[in-house]
């Protein structure tokens, strides 16, 4: 197989490492997500278990780390989400600038927040209520900023620079910035709601919430009529 010499790229008006370097910062934003995952469950650490401990107290020691392991989970889901975004985006890039580059950290900067806002949440969990409404507004900004950041970015590749991106399938468009817009409206109607009532704040993800059900009423009906 005759691959491209640098003649070649050069008359092609494409630099001989162009997909390499792509390729590179990739693999860097991969590397970003990984580690901000990893970091998730380094404060998770097992109960001590000493020559007194009993099987109940043991039990009971386990039992009162659910604040842990449901903010760990979630904080998980959230970051898989936005990786597969970022994922999803870097199918379609062939090229880049020093705009898009820039954009691309900015879009890891909450990603590395997210050990940080996710051990504060859940050490505040269960302890103290009326104070634990700042952790969690704090977790919630880190979403808003992730989804924000993922937007701009979409938007350079998409958008303002179309020419450094194959273009995106016209429904893969409409499902990849709905779903982040609505899903980032909603985090912020949740920080909202939380200023008036921390109880009642988890009725802002409604608009998500029915976004995905009519979105999968939407696609069911398209199978259906297609098949």
């Amino acid at each position: 197989m005759k691959t491209m010499s640098a003649k070649d790229h050069s008359l092609s008006g494409k630099h001989p490492k162009q997909d390499f370097q792509v390729e590179r910062i990739a693999f860097f934003s991969d590397a970003v997500f990984a580690i901000a995952i990893t970091l998730l469950v380094i404060e998770f650490r097992a109960p001590h278990v000493t020559k007194e401990t009993t099987e109940q107290g043991l039990w009971e020691e386990v039992a009162a780390m659910k604040y842990k392991l449901m903010s760990v989970i979630l904080s998980f889901s959230l970051v898989v989400n936005y990786w597969i975004r970022h994922h999803t985006l870097f199918k379609h890039i062939h090229n880049y600038n020093k705009k898009i580059i820039v954009a691309n950290m900015l879009t890891l900067i909450p990603i590395i927040f997210f050990p940080f806002t996710t051990s504060f949440l859940y050490e505040s969990l269960g302890v103290n209520n009326a104070a634990a409404a700042v952790p969690y507004r704090l977790f919630l900004i880190n979403n808003i900023l992730a989804g924000v950041m993922m937007y701009y970015f979409y938007w350079l590749l998409m958008k303002k620079y179309k020419e450094m991106s194959y273009p995106m399938e016209k429904e893969d468009n409409r499902e990849f910035e709905g779903k982040l817009i609505v899903m980032t409206l909603s985090f912020t109607l949740v920080v909202i709601i939380s200023i008036f009532s921390t109880e009642k704040s988890i009725w802002g993800l409604l608009p998500f919430g029915l976004y995905n059900f009519f979105n999968r009423f939407s696609n069911k009906k398209k199978i259906t009529k297609h098949a």
